[in-house]
C-alpha cells in the first residue's frame, strides 16, 4: 500500500517537473529571451516559485541567464538534445539503405558514430547474424582514442577542435594524418581484445565530418587482409551517404 505521504511527495514532484517543462516550452514556442517576470506571468506562477525553478534549470544547463540583461534563454543542455535529435534523425533515415547494402554484402555489424561531449556515440546499428559478434548498443558512449570509428572522428577534426578533447593526445598526429591520407582507419583489438574494425568518414554539405561509418567483428573473421579487401566498399558507402547529405 502506498502511503498518503509518499503519494503527496510524488504528486509534488510531478507538479515541479510539469512546471519546469512549461518553462522550456516557452522557448520552444519561439521566445529567445525572457525575464523572470515574463516567465512567471506566462506560466501563471509567483516570481519566487518561478525563480526556484529557473535556478535548478540553470544549474543543469537547460536555461542560461544573461548577467547583463538578467534575462533567460534556452541553455546548452537543451540545445544539445535538439541538435543531436535533428542531426541523427535525418542522418539515419538517409543512411539506412546504404548501411543495409553493406550489411547484406558482408553480414558483419555496421554502425554509425557521432562525436558528442568528447566521446563517440553509436546512433545506428545493424547486427550480424553470426553467433560470435561484437555487441554495441545504440546510445553507447565509447572512447575516441581506441577503435577505428573514434580515430576517424578525430582525424578529420581541426587542430583547434582536437585541443578541446582531453583524450585526443592519446593518438599520435602522424597516425591521424595517415588515416586522412588513406581515407579510412583500421583497428585490431584496440578497445576490446579479439575485435577488429574498419571505419570511414561521412561528411555534411559544408564538408565537415558528421559521423563515422564502421564495420566491426571478431578478428577470426575480420583479419587485416579481409579488412583491407573491404576498405574500398566501406569508403564508397561512406562517400555515397555523404553525397546523399549534399557533400560534393
Amino acid at each position: 500500500m502506498v502511503k498518503a505521504e509518499d503519494q503527496g511527495q510524488s504528486a509534488a514532484g510531478l507538479r515541479t517537473l510539469e512546471r519546469g517543462l512549461d518553462i522550456l516550452d516557452l522557448f520552444g514556442q519561439g521566445a529567445l529571451k525572457l525575464s523572470l517576470s515574463e516567465i512567471a506571468e506566462k506560466i501563471n506562477l509567483t516570481p519566487s516559485t518561478t525563480s526556484r525553478l529557473l535556478h535548478t534549470l540553470n544549474l543543469r544547463g537547460y536555461v542560461s541567464r544573461d548577467e547583463e540583461t538578467k534575462k533567460f534563454s534556452i541553455g546548452p543542455q537543451a540545445l544539445r538534445f535538439s541538435v543531436s535529435s535533428f542531426r541523427t534523425f535525418d542522418l539515419r533515415k538517409i543512411a539506412a539503405p546504404f548501411l543495409q547494402s553493406l550489411h547484406r554484402k558482408y553480414n558483419e555489424s555496421v554502425s554509425l558514430y557521432i562525436l558528442l561531449d568528447g566521446h563517440r556515440v553509436c546512433i545506428d546499428r545493424l547486427e550480424t547474424s553470426h553467433a560470435l559478434r561484437h555487441v554495441v548498443n545504440v546510445g553507447d558512449r565509447l572512447p575516441l582514442p581506441r577503435g577505428a570509428g573514434g580515430k576517424v572522428l578525430l582525424a578529420w577534426l581541426s587542430n583547434e577542435e582536437r585541443k578541446k578533447i582531453p583524450e585526443a593526445d592519446a593518438v599520435p598526429v602522424g597516425e591521424l594524418d595517415k588515416i586522412r591520407k588513406q581515407g579510412y582507419a583500421i583497428s585490431l583489438g584496440e578497445r576490446d581484445q579479439g575485435v577488429s574494425a574498419i571505419s570511414a568518414p561521412i561528411f555534411d554539405a559544408s564538408g565537415r565530418i558528421l559521423c563515422a561509418l564502421a564495420v566491426a567483428g571478431p578478428i577470426v573473421r575480420l583479419s587485416p587482409e579481409v579488412l583491407a579487401d573491404m576498405a574500398p566498399d566501406v569508403v564508397e558507402t561512406a562517400r555515397k551517404i555523404s553525397a546523399a547529405l549534399g557533400h560534393a
